[in-house]
């Protein structure tokens, strides 16, 4: 899982870089794998090698890159409260 969580944590890397999101969800099949969360954290703060000196990126880094909270539904969920809001709007 090592060569995963390199590329993973670029990919996190580039986009802490470049968007400054305000937490990083990362969900999927290759997520079911818990196990890459730790090597994914170590990963992005090699990559970003104190770069980037924010509290939720050097201490809270497990509380900043997350799985879904719904899990695998997550999508289905946001789509439908999507399509809600859209009919409430009319």
């Amino acid at each position: 899982w090592a060569m995963e969580a390199f590329y993973i944590g670029q990919a996190v890397a580039g986009a802490i870089l470049l968007l400054s999101p305000k937490k990083i969800i990362l969900g999927g099949g290759v997520m079911h794998q818990l196990q890459l969360f730790p090597l994914i954290y170590a990963e992005v703060q090699r990559n970003l090698n104190g770069y980037v000196n924010h509290p939720s990126v050097k201490e809270g880094i497990a509380e900043y890159i997350v799985p879904p909270g719904l899990g695998d539904n997550a999508g289905l969920c946001g789509s439908v409260a999507l399509g809600l809001e859209a009919l409430k709007r009319g």
